[in-house]
C-alpha cells in the first residue's frame, strides 16, 4: 500500500519538527510527505524545508478544510494520511491504520490521540472537554452511528473522499472532519477506529486559548441544533452549561478548573453576540424540536413537555 502523508500547517514552528520526523520514522513509511502551509508568518516553512518533504503554500490563510483539499488534490498515492502539526505518532501508526483499508468497503481509519500535557489547569481542561480519543476498543462505524473519526490523524481512501466531494471549505477550521465522516457513512462506506494506532498531542494551552478553542469546537454543533436561531437563549445556556461543569469539577476534586469554568460563559456569550450581529451570520436552521428544547430554561422545557403530551391526547 502506497501512502501520501500530509501535515496542514499554520504558524506551527513550535511543533512541526518532531511531527515530520515521526512520519519519516514509520514502520510503513509514506511515499511522500506534503506540508500544506496555510499562510504561516513564522518559521514553519524554514524548519520544514530541512526535511525531505514537498511544500505547498497558500498565499493567504484559507482554513483547515481548504488545506486538506489541497493535500488530496496534490497527493500522488491512492491512500492519503493526515497528521496535525501538534501531534507525534508512534512508529507503527500508519501500519496499524493501513490494515483496515485492505477491505474495499472501508473508506478511512483513525486512531487514538493521547494528551501529553495535563499539568496546568488549561491543559487539564482541554484534555477533559476537548479530547478526541474514542477509547481502547476497536470500532467499526456504519451509518447511522453518531461516532466519527478524529480529524487530527487519519488514513483515507482518496477515491472515496473524491466521490463525496472532499472537505467542505465552509467549515474552515472546525467540523470539516465530522462532516466528511458523515457523508462517507451516508454513502455506504465503513470507517474504522483502531486503538493500536496512537498519536501524542503536544499542544499546550493558556486559559484564553482553551476558552477560545472551546467556542470554536462547539460552534457548528450549536448551529445545527438551532442554538443560534435564538442567541439570547444560547447565551443563557452558556451560563447553565458552565454551572454544570463547575458542579462536576467540584465533585471530581478538580477545583483548579473552576476559574476556567467561571470565565467560559462570559467569553462565549461575547463571541455569540458578536457572531449574532455580524454580516457573516449563517441562516437559521430547521432544527429538531428536541434539540431546540435544550436551550430553554428548565421550567419552560417542562411546560413544553406537558403541552406536547396534552397535544397527543
Amino acid at each position: 500500500m502506497k501512502i501520501s502523508a500530509y501535515i496542514p500547517c499554520y504558524n506551527v514552528e513550535r511543533y512541526i519538527e518532531p511531527t515530520i520526523q515521526a512520519l519519516l520514522d514509520q514502520t510503513l513509511p509514506p511515499e511522500e510527505i506534503l506540508i500544506i502551509d496555510d499562510g504561516s508568518r513564522d518559521g514553519t516553512i524554514e524548519i520544514a524545508s530541512k526535511f525531505p518533504v514537498r511544500i505547498i503554500r497558500h498565499a493567504t490563510n484559507k482554513g483547515l478544510a481548504a488545506g486538506r483539499n489541497t493535500a488530496f488534490a496534490n497527493a500522488r498515492c491512492d491512500f492519503v494520511a493526515a497528521m496535525d502539526a501538534d501531534a507525534v505518532v508512534e512508529r507503527d501508526w500508519l501500519e496499524r491504520l493501513s490494515e483496515a483499508l485492505v477491505d474495499p468497503s472501508v473508506a478511512g481509519s483513525g486512531g487514538r490521540l493521547l494528551d501529553n500535557f495535563r499539568d496546568t489547569p488549561a491543559d487539564e481542561w482541554r484534555a477533559m472537554h476537548l479530547g478526541q480519543d474514542l477509547g481502547e476498543e476497536r470500532i467499526e462505524m456504519v451509518w447511522p452511528t453518531p461516532k466519527r473519526l478524529g480529524g487530527f490523524g487519519s488514513l483515507y481512501r482518496k477515491e472515496a473522499v473524491a466521490k463525496v466531494g472532499g472537505y467542505n471549505e465552509r467549515y474552515r477550521t472546525n467540523y470539516e472532519d465530522v462532516d466528511l465522516c458523515e457523508r462517507l457513512l451516508r454513502a455506504g462506506y465503513k470507517l474504522v477506529f483502531d486503538p493500536r494506532a496512537r498519536a501524542h498531542h503536544m499542544r499546550q494551552d493558556t486559559v484564553s486559548s482553551v476558552i477560545r478553542t472551546a467556542w470554536r469546537w462547539d460552534f457548528y454543533t450549536h448551529y445545527f441544533n438551532g442554538g443560534y436561531n435564538n442567541i439570547p437563549l444560547k447565551v443563557l445556556m452558556n451560563f447553565r452549561a458552565s454551572r454544570v461543569k463547575m458542579m462536576q469539577h467540584v465533585k471530581d476534586h478538580k477545583r483548579s478548573l473552576l476559574w476556567i469554568d467561571s470565565l467560559l460563559p462570559w467569553a462565549h456569550s461575547y463571541w455569540d453576540l458578536r457572531y449574532g450581529f455580524s454580516s457573516e451570520r449563517l441562516p437559521a436552521v430547521d432544527a429538531d424540536e428536541n434539540a431546540l428544547a435544550m436551550y430553554l430554561p428548565r421550567p419552560f422545557r417542562a411546560l413544553r413537555r406537558r403541552e406536547g403530551k396534552a397535544g397527543r391526547v
